[in-house]
């Protein structure tokens, strides 16, 4: 387990104090063990009142021997087969379609085993949650599915990508759903089972101990791959993966520029220009 220090702890509760569920550190812990509130997103953003998750896990792992691999934010299955994947992208580099199309490939990949027939392929569903309108039409969320062209009609493949706009502030159940997403204080958010998993998350000692553990964790494991990655390819790497793993914590561009300087020895005027 990393050890933290206290000016580390003292840093990462300021940063954990301005976290939303928009920065996936946040959403996965608040997701962690607590069905309902898996549920509660999912029946809000698909309009099923009736969904009901069988099992779900948080950063579930598809290894991939021939290629790239992925990690699912929150993977669930619902007591039909139906499998759901929900990630929170703040940057809109990370909402590239086509990485919605290989996360669900993956998923696909992983459910139909050797000897099972492709009728036996149950309809999964890759929501990506975006800190902005990414398509700027105004809509609430944008739904993908395969359809014929020249009739419209759809191909019945049960392959759904759904982009929901996090800016969306409309005064119904997504409006709201999407303010809790953007909120930082637990007591003005809208759903009681999110507030109170955020409230735990960042005002109860042991929730608040467990999250800067987890921010450490993060933390160090992005400055090893940044030593390992600055050693084969130059500083310059190194350093934007560590950046990479502080923009992770939600930490200001400010602080980013304090801790590179620090963790790389160099003045803060230095920092600032990778940042």
């Amino acid at each position: 387990m990393a050890k933290i220090t206290q000016e580390q702890y003292a840093e990462y509760r300021r940063a954990l104090k301005q976290m939303r569920m928009l920065d996936d550190t946040l959403m996965k812990c608040v997701f962690k063990g607590c069905k309902p509130a898996v549920e509660l997103v999912l029946r809000i953003i698909l309009q099923r009142n009736d969904l009901e998750v069988k099992r779900f896990s948080i950063s579930k792992e598809y290894k991939n021997l021939k290629g790239h691999s992925i990690c699912l934010d929150v993977f669930a299955v619902d007591k039909d087969g139906k499998q759901y994947n929900v990630e929170v992208q703040r940057d809109n580099r990370g909402a590239n379609p086509k990485r919605l199309r290989f996360y669900n490939a993956m998923m696909d990949t992983e459910i139909l085993v050797k000897g099972k027939d492709y009728s036996e392929l149950r309809d999964n569903y890759t929501i990506f949650i975006t800190e902005e309108d990414i398509f700027k039409k105004g809509k609430p969320f944008y739904l993908f599915e395969r359809v014929d062209r020249e009739s419209g009609e759809p191909v019945g493949d049960g392959s759904h990508i759904i982009y929901v706009n996090g800016s969306y502030d409309g005064d119904d159940p997504l409006g709201w759903l999407m303010r809790d997403f953007r909120e930082p204080d637990p007591e003005k958010m809208h759903y009681k089972v999110l507030a109170e998993r955020v409230n735990y998350l960042k005002n109860d000692t042991k929730g608040e101990e467990e999250m800067c553990q987890i921010m450490e964790e993060i933390r160090e494991k992005g400055f090893q791959k940044g030593i390992q990655k600055g050693r084969l390819e130059g500083r310059l790497e190194g350093i934007k993966l560590l950046i990479a793993a502080y923009r992770k914590l939600g930490m200001t561009q400010e602080e980013i520029i304090k801790r590179i300087s620090v963790e790389y020895e160099i003045p803060q005027s230095e920092a600032a220009k990778y940042v």
